[in-house]
């Protein structure tokens, strides 16, 4: 069986009569238990403390180099740790009581004192220091931790508050919550939903996990995890953390993977559609090789000449196809530059429509007067209108008149392409500039969805704006703003 460790007295006491009193009903217990030092002056205790360790002080208040308090305070000092048990005579019940209040654990009377009693003392006074640092310990590490500390009382107001609440609601200071209820935190909705979900908590288990939209005191919103817990005697203990920016993170990410999973709908989308797209015309290249490979010699030179005009169609389709992946492809990758070079709208414009190569569209094209030339990028200008002229006769497809006007302003060329084709709904109308994205009433009309696409992004490099306007079984009207810098004469 091991021994318990000795226990070190320090007895500080300069009436000789009375130390030998106290040395003797030490020796009434168990005196191996114990081991007394003795010393006669405050200075001479102050040595030892600093040079050795001691469990207990005994310490009297009428010392030659210190009276009163002084002993207590200088001895609080230097071991603050260290419990003290004041030794008084029967007229210093006052001061001794003070003592205690500046921090001695105990007093004890001469002429009074018993060996039970001192030894009772001395461990009370040893137990209740011991408490008292494990509680300054507890009380210093719940004041550094970041999280919010509070209890609360039955009335659910608050008793106590950490640093870290109070900061957490921008409170000046712990104290200014003090007997505050906690409801000043929240809007009347959330306090009603955070009632009923915590009360019926509490109940059953006693304790409570959770999530509000806190309120500080400057008005912030802010997002927070709460966790109750009842205590024996009544009221609550509250853990709270301020959790907007996991929150942040994780919309963020919920943010990534929404976009992700459009990404891979989209990546689904565009496949399935490019493939249709050069399936037809490889299957027209495919069936009109094998037609003239076997019949050629059978055939008249008008028939062979539309099987070749089949084909050469055919891989003018995929060549385009091509060509606006690739366009779209080097913009997404930021590889497209603005190069104006000054232009003649007029000539410029009459060439895209005869390229259109139709027959049952009138495009009637419109451009005002100007004996300006005019700063314009021909690489970004022709994709651009290109497509909106090509959508406007692939969508009226009974044919029509398609209006094609080009006004000039001070700063701005603007040009209006107009159909009497089928029209785009007004839902669809949000989603016109989304790649592949096609309206619901094409129908059979062939098409991957890139035309408005690629508009879009020349007239975004161009720094310029594009508006479409339509209704459905009337038409559509595209206008598109571009600044211009004018570089002098022209003539048409």
């Amino acid at each position: 069986m091991i021994n318990p460790p000795c226990i070190e007295v320090l007895l500080i006491e300069d009436n000789i009569d009375d130390a030998a009193l106290l040395q003797k009903l030490f020796e009434e217990v168990n005196q191996s238990d114990y081991k007394i030092t003795v010393v006669e002056q405050l200075s001479s205790a102050l040595e030892q403390l600093r040079q050795r360790h001691f469990d207990v002080v005994l310490a009297d208040l009428a010392l030659p180099d210190a009276e009163g308090l002084t002993a207590v305070s200088l001895l609080n000092s230097v071991v603050p740790d260290l419990p003290i048990i004041v030794l008084t005579g029967f007229k210093d019940e006052e001061i001794a009581l003070e003592a205690v209040r500046l921090g001695a654990q105990d007093y004890l009377e001469k002429g009074k004192i018993e060996a039970h009693t001192i030894i009772r003392s001395i461990r009370y006074s040893i137990e209740r220091s011991q408490m008292q640092q494990v509680m300054y310990q507890q009380s210093v590490a719940i004041d550094a931790t970041s999280e919010g500390i509070s209890i609360l009382d039955s009335n659910w107001k608050y008793v106590y508050v950490n640093a870290a609440y109070a900061n957490i609601y921008a409170c000046p200071s712990p104290e200014y919550l003090h007997q505050k209820s906690w409801k000043i935190h929240y809007k009347q909705q959330e306090q009603e939903r955070l009632e009923k979900e915590f009360d019926d908590a509490l109940k059953l288990r006693n304790s409570w996990l959770g999530e509000a939209v806190g309120i500080k005191l400057n008005g912030q919103d802010f997002y927070q995890e709460i966790s109750l817990t009842t205590l024996p005697t009544g009221g609550v203990v509250c853990i709270l953390r301020n959790i907007s920016d996991r929150k942040k993170s994780e919309e963020h990410m919920q943010e990534i993977l929404r976009e992700t999973r459009e990404l891979y709908h989209l990546k689904s989308h565009f496949i399935t559609t490019v493939s249709h797209e050069f399936r037809t015309p490889l299957s027209i290249i495919s069936t009109s090789t094998e037609s003239l490979k076997r019949y050629a010699h059978q055939w008249s030179p008008d028939k062979i000449s539309i099987r070749y005009e089949h084909i050469s169609n055919s891989i003018k389709k995929i060549t385009n196809l091509l060509d606006d992946l690739l366009f779209m492809n080097r913009s997404v990758e930021g590889q497209m530059t603005f190069n104006p070079v000054p232009l003649s709208l007029k000539r410029f414009c009459q060439a895209l429509i005869t390229a259109l190569n139709t027959d049952q569209h009138s495009i009637q094209l419109n451009v005002a007067e100007s004996d300006r030339s005019l700063l314009h990028d021909p690489t970004l200008l022709s994709p651009m209108l290109t497509h909106v002229l090509s959508n406007a006769v692939k969508y009226s497809p009974h044919g029509g008149r398609i209006k094609f006007d080009v006004l000039l302003s001070e700063n701005d060329s603007i040009f209006l392409i107009q159909d009497e084709g089928i029209g785009i709904s007004e839902a669809d109308q949000e989603k016109l500039f989304i790649p592949f994205f096609r309206g619901n009433n094409v129908d059979n009309i062939s098409g991957i969805g890139m035309g408005l696409t690629i508009a879009k992004h020349c007239v975004d490099q161009c720094r310029g704006q594009i508006r479409v306007s339509s209704k459905v079984n009337q038409g559509t009207l595209v206008v598109i703003t571009l600044p211009v810098v004018s570089v002098g004469l022209a003539h048409d």
